[in-house]
């Protein structure tokens, strides 16, 4: 597959304020108090002021006067990675704060979002407050039948809200109209880790800065397994969280980490995107969170040991469907010739649960926009992921006559359809793609931070990149470019001969290099010809020794020419 390369244009000499420039971090090399923020942020002084969020005060006031009346309070939350620790998060601030509470967490046959029943339930357990924590921001009927049957509601979350905005009691959502709070990129246990910030203003003792900094771990979670910019307060947040995570309290929490084969000390982004996280997805995804939301909350030992045993044997569960769904759908992509379309669109009798995920393996193996429908009954409920170039929510907009429900943002969605319309639904995505989507949003890109030359490469400049973690969505891994260099010591190694390893060589030096699962044509690679390479750097350490190492992302030969920003 060709890939375009976007190499930013190098505007410091510095390569650390060039990376900080590509991140929005600095316009210019002078400006060392935003350099101090991200790279030594003060958790005090550089979070935002949580009353900037609209309706935040008000909810404080309400929540205040449900303590002085001594009311029960329901939180209603998603079931996954960003709700269960939400609501274990706000059910331990009132708890600490001595207000009775009942968490209602939906299973996904129940369906996602707010629902009549669950909000029955909270009524029957003679909640007179109900808070929803990641959801309820498209739940305008739901939000009527809370009125009508005498609950006051507020809704906190972070998903793109329709035209209009339900009539709940209280609505918190820093992307809703009339909302002037600075970051608009929060996941939604950050939305009630804001309104717990707010109502340790009302609860100094028992919310103070201590109670707020060690629940860090929980919204550090839900920042990063729900893929929001890591820059701004989500950096802070993430940041501060991994240092909590490494000596968490969370009894939990701590057996997780233990049951994944973790080392605590050197938990980074990645093992909580692709460990952590996914592992208290896994009931969420195979039928009810409720364990996952018990783990995180548990003050027994041994249940926490149990409960981790158990999360671990769901998501053994949860990756072989996935496997299984891959596979039928890669086999049905490939008889009816779908990657020829703009938007893959297709359906199967598959756990819904483990559709999203898979249409996230799908996109990325076929670099367009996936939608998934599993097959129940009469319905047809989906999970969709873009490409970087498509706005996966305002494409699903433009079939909105045809979809009973739908929410998410620009990269990711979920929705459901009546059978009936899934001809009508095709069509019309199909015709939509056709008009909106360009070639070009269909090729995938590299992008690079900076162009180098190897003797700049060095390990100062390796410790220098690790002070850039956490790595995600809005603050990549660091990537660079070299022109041509030639290869020494060509081979390709591992099991199935799939791995190329060699050394970059230029006039002054000579630097390892590694392509995992080599996706070219091994006859491009001779020691005669120079090539361009876009990689990231890394260090090999054994036996007590390191070595630069470059991991290669793509490599061309010399003469292709890679397209710049």
């Amino acid at each position: 597959m060709n890939k375009i390369w976007q190499v930013s244009p190098r505007k410091f000499d510095d390569l650390v304020d060039q990376l900080l420039y590509n991140r929005g971090v600095i316009k210019v090399e002078a400006d060392e108090e935003a350099k101090r923020i991200f790279f030594e942020p003060d958790f005090a002084k550089n979070l935002h002021d949580p009353f900037l969020m609209k309706n935040l005060a008000k909810a404080v006031d309400r929540i205040k006067l449900a303590y002085e009346n001594k009311e029960k309070i329901g939180i209603f939350a998603d079931y996954d990675a960003d709700g269960v620790p939400g609501a274990a998060l706000f059910y331990r601030a009132l708890k600490q704060i001595g207000i009775q509470c009942e968490v209602y967490i939906p299973s996904r046959v129940e369906g996602y979002g707010l629902s009549k029943s669950g909000l029955d339930f909270l009524k029957e357990k003679k909640c007179e407050l109900v808070i929803t924590i990641d959801l309820g921001i498209r739940s305008f009927a739901e939000a009527e039948y809370a009125k009508k049957i005498g609950l006051d509601l507020i809704i906190t979350d972070h998903h793109l809200p329709d035209e209009k905005i339900p009539e709940a009691f209280l609505v918190i959502n820093p992307k809703q109209p009339g909302d002037n709070y600075p970051n608009k990129d929060l996941c939604g246990c950050a939305v009630a880790f804001k309104l717990v910030q707010g109502l340790g203003k009302v609860f100094p003792k028992g919310l103070d800065e201590k109670f707020l900094k060690w629940n860090l771990d929980l919204v550090a979670i839900s920042t990063i397994s729900d893929v929001v910019p890591l820059s701004d307060e989500n950096r802070i947040i993430a940041q501060f969280g991994l240092i909590v995570m490494r000596k968490s309290h969370n009894l939990g929490l701590a057996e997780l980490i233990k049951i994944a084969n973790l080392d605590p000390k050197n938990i980074g982004a990645y093992h909580v995107g692709f460990q952590i996280g996914p592992r208290i997805n896994a009931p969420g995804r195979m039928g009810k969170a409720t364990k996952s939301f018990e783990l995180l909350v548990t003050e027994d030992e041994k249940e926490a040991k149990e409960l981790a045993q158990w999360l671990n044997s769901e998501n053994e569960s949860r990756q072989a469907a996935m496997d299984t769904t891959e596979k039928e759908a890669d086999e049905y992509i490939a008889e009816n010739k779908l990657a020829e379309n703009k938007v893959i669109i297709l359906r199967g009798k598959w756990q819904k649960g483990v559709i999203g995920p898979t249409a996230s393996r799908l996109v990325e193996k076929y670099s367009r926009p996936v939608i998934l429908f599993a097959e129940e009954g009469t319905n047809l409920v989906g999970s969709a992921r873009s490409v970087s170039g498509v706005h996966i929510l305002e494409l699903l907009s433009e079939a909105k006559e045809s979809i009973e429900k739908f929410g998410g943002h620009a990269g990711a969605a979920g929705l459901s359809i009546k059978s009936v319309n899934w001809q009508k639904f095709q069509t019309k995505i199909a015709k939509v793609a056709e008009e909106k989507i360009k070639d070009s949003d269909l090729v995938k890109k590299v992008k690079i931070d900076a162009e180098v030359k190897l003797p700049e490469l060095s390990k100062k400049l390796y410790e220098k990149l690790l002070r850039f973690e956490p790595f995600g969505m809005g603050n990549p891994r660091p990537t660079f470019m070299t022109e041509k260099v030639g290869f020494e010591n060509i081979r390709f190694v591992g099991r199935d001969q799939n791995h190329f390893q060699a050394r970059a060589v230029d006039e002054m030096e000579k630097i390892k290099l590694i392509h995992f699962s080599f996706p070219y044509d091994k006859s491009m690679i001779t020691s005669d010809q120079h090539y361009d390479i876009a990689f990231t750097l890394n260090l090999d350490e054994w036996n007590g020794n390191s070595e630069l190492c470059l991991h290669i992302i793509d490599l061309k030969s010399a003469h292709t020419h890679s397209q710049r920003l």
